[in-house]
């Protein structure tokens, strides 16, 4: 009898450390989604990609299928895919953790559609070697981490946003086709080595007197000086650069839409005179109604300089 008590004594002790050991195990509740595995973190107000096991070349992380926002890839939680071709994080991702992407040797896109993202960690896209651009200037990372893009040696050029400070070890190592990458002024670290292994046609596009210019010439690396670049001016509403808004301005425009005349890039944006980024019918009637003495507020900038955008 005290034989079976002491067993069943013991086979409780053993049913009760167990039962621990699965809490502990089990503190981070892992939620399957077809080919997801999420993680909810923040009192499961938001969700952590966790993996991803599927074989679509492209996709798009914005919600669960209970509508819980996504704002963190986790670690290693697409390391090694070799089916991944695009990925867009959407407006409600911060977050990209350490090796989120490493070794994905297919990624061609990343498009950063959030303006949130304010963390992109170690490694998180080294060894991406079909990656040729990245463009982080919507962002809000304050430091390309160590080794963050490291052996894309397929990267060709990089823009970083005017929140960054810090450029870390190896950030760039070993990106052999990486010819153009824009740093702002804010930055004030640049490791010795977060170029390592790079092109010799690497250009740095910096601003005068900044860290980056600094750096260039230190390193032999050649650079532009963005705030030196020539800016053009431009009257808005002379689509044909004659140095007259006219009625010819607004036929351009007409046959231009229907395909019987050209209008090249600066055109477009000479022509572009209600500012909506596109040249369209609008923009012919504004110039027609301001040549008719009439005041559009959306035309209301007619007839006035302004200077191209600055293009690097």
């Amino acid at each position: 009898m005290k034989i079976t008590t002491r067993l069943v004594s013991l086979l409780l002790c053993i049913v009760m450390v167990s039962a621990v050991a699965c809490l502990s195990v089990s503190a981070i509740t892992l939620l399957p989604v077809g080919y997801w595995v999420y993680h909810e973190i923040n009192d499961n107000t938001e969700v952590e990609i966790y993996d991803y096991t599927g074989e679509q070349a492209n996709l798009y992380t914005a919600y669960t299928n209970n509508r819980i926002p996504i704002t963190t890839v986790g670690e290693n939680a697409f390391s090694g895919n070799e089916t991944l071709q695009k990925i867009t994080l959407s407006k409600n991702m911060t977050t990209v953790l350490n090796h989120a992407f490493f070794n994905c040797s297919n990624l061609q896109t990343v498009v950063f559609e959030s303006t949130k993202i304010s963390k992109i960690d170690m490694y998180a896209f080294s060894g991406c070697t079909s990656l040729s651009s990245i463009n982080l200037e919507d962002t809000f990372i304050t430091t390309i981490s160590f080794g963050t893009f490291m052996n894309c040696t397929s990267l060709s050029e990089v823009r970083l946003p005017e929140t960054v400070t810090a450029i870390e070890a190896k950030a760039f190592a070993n990106c052999s086709s990486l010819k153009k990458i824009v740093i702002p002024a804010s930055v004030e670290s640049i490791s010795g080595d977060a170029f390592v292994g790079r092109s010799d046609e690497l250009t740095i596009y910096c601003y005068t007197d900044s860290l980056a210019h600094r750096y260039a010439e230190n390193n032999s690396i050649d650079y532009v000086l963005i705030d030196q670049i020539p800016v053009e001016t431009y009257l808005l509403g002379d689509v044909n650069n004659d140095g007259d808004v006219s009625i010819t301005d607004a036929s351009h425009i007409q046959l231009f839409l229907v395909g019987k005349k050209e209008c090249d890039d600066k055109g477009v944006i000479r022509g572009d005179v209600d500012l909506d980024g596109e040249l369209t019918v609008v923009d012919a009637s504004l110039i027609q109604r301001f040549l008719a003495a009439y005041k559009d507020e959306k035309g209301k900038y007619i007839n006035e300089v302004f200077e191209f955008p600055v293009s690097y």
